[in-house]
């Protein structure tokens, strides 16, 4: 035999061997089974207990910096993972759960790939290490396939060196974790030590509020924006503050016209709750739009914007619209309660009337989005609105100020019967507004 034939058929074995190797990866890594399950649906005592969390964990004085001190368990992780993959929409594709050990966080994730006679899923095993008082990653499983250490660390560095120097969300996180002093995890517990600084925690949200904002939002956002300036510009200068059906009803006029034109209806509504309650909140626009695009906008001129003489009420109402728009109702809903819950223990006590405002803003915004047949039947609505009655049931003779001891005293908790009761008559009461009837 020639020495090119022997050559050959030693080649061929490596050929095949090549040639195979992303098959055989990609076997070792796909499995049928699912490595974790998602749990069953929150139950209203777990959103009770994530709120409890969430209230713990805030600092006293939000606006300013100060050290905080953080301890979980594994249970409570969980449960706020849980939450968090259910509010970001990633459930039931996404799946994950934690364990505590000395010095160890382990974490397993399940993804769905394919949801049929046969499920394929991806499972990742994540095993993280305290080293000098931070977390670092240890191992990656996926599959049956342990990644290679060298391979985590060449990862690892050539991303670290791409992003310090071309991503300002990266950087952002990069100050982040250099504000934590330390972090400790004894059993099935982890403390926290870091440095709150409310200015980057800012930048930071921003941030996120703009990865989940598309370039079709953010032209329908200028548009809102240019109209808001019209509107101000025309009041008249002696007029001190404004009702908020002042903006409302012009806003959702347009709204409705471009709609007619084929705009989505959905994100017309969307795009306009989240301007106004920059423009309400006398926020910066760059919060929406980023520096660049916010530099082509000349500032509105500011006027006072009220709902029933109030000031607060208008701002609850649509900031809460617009972080329902956004997100859902259920993590409005949990943000609403959470903040009276903050006002009842640090600041002017817990108030219904705010909650109030709130719960419509909720209403407003989860129908103006619901589908485009419910959107566009609010545009409608809201660009014939009369009065502020027509969506915003009168609150003067709510008991407000309460505060956390009385709350126990008088409710006991958010879950008793009595709080319930409350809740129900407001909601009740909201949806016999004409705003409101008949969308159900």
């Amino acid at each position: 035999m020639s020495l090119s034939k022997i050559s050959s058929l030693l080649l061929l074995p490596l050929l095949v061997i090549i040639l195979s190797g992303p098959f055989i990866i990609l076997l070792l890594a796909v499995q049928t089974e699912p490595a974790v399950t998602n749990p069953p649906a929150l139950t209203s005592n777990e959103i009770s207990r994530v709120e409890q969390l969430l209230l713990k964990s805030a600092p006293q004085s939000p606006s300013a910096r100060s050290e905080q001190n953080l301890q979980l368990n594994a249970d409570e992780l969980n449960l706020l993972l849980s939450y968090s993959i259910n509010m970001t929409r990633l459930s039931p594709e996404w799946a994950a759960v934690l364990t505590l050990a000395d010095n160890t966080v382990n974490t397993k994730l399940t993804f769905q790939l394919v949801d049929g006679w046969i499920p394929l899923y991806l499972n990742f095993g994540v095993n993280l290490i305290l080293n000098d008082s931070l977390l670092v990653l240890d191992k990656l499983v996926v599959g049956k396939l342990q990644v290679p250490n060298g391979l985590l660390e060449l990862a690892s560095t050539s991303m670290r060196s791409y992003l310090d120097g071309e991503n300002k969300t990266y950087q952002n996180f990069s100050e982040l974790i250099a504000n934590v002093d330390q972090i400790s995890v004894i059993q099935d517990r982890i403390y926290v030590t870091l440095q709150w600084d409310p200015i980057l925690i800012s930048r930071i949200s921003e941030q996120a509020q703009q990865l989940f904002i598309s370039d079709e939002d953010q032209q329908r956002i200028m548009e809102h924006y240019r109209l808001i300036s019209e509107i101000a510009a025309a009041i008249p200068a002696n007029l001190r503050a404004v009702s908020l059906n002042t903006f409302l009803v012009p806003m959702f006029t347009a709204a409705n016209e471009k709609s007619k034109s084929g705009s989505d209806p959905i994100a017309e509504n969307r795009t306009l709750f989240q301007t106004l309650a920059i423009y309400v909140n006398h926020e910066d626009i760059s919060q929406l739009l980023g520096e660049t695009l916010a530099k082509e906008m000349q500032p509105a001129k500011y006027i006072e914007v009220r709902l029933q003489r109030r000031q607060d009420l208008a701002q609850h109402l649509v900031s809460i619209a617009a972080i329902t728009a956004s997100t859902g109702a259920d993590f409005a809903q949990l943000l609403s309660t959470t903040k009276e819950a903050y006002d009842a223990r640090y600041r002017s006590g817990f108030s219904f009337s705010d909650l109030t405002a709130n719960t419509v803003g909720v209403y407003l915004a989860s129908y103006s989005t619901q589908d485009p047949a419910t959107a566009i039947e609010m545009q409608k609505r809201l660009a014939t609105l009369q009065t502020e009655s027509d969506y915003m049931p009168e609150v003067g003779d709510n008991r407000d100020g309460i505060s956390e001891s009385d709350f126990a005293a008088i409710y006991s908790d958010r879950n008793s019967p009595e709080y319930q009761r409350r809740l129900a008559d407001i909601q009740a009461l909201i949806k016999t507004r004409a705003l409101f009837k008949g969308l159900d």
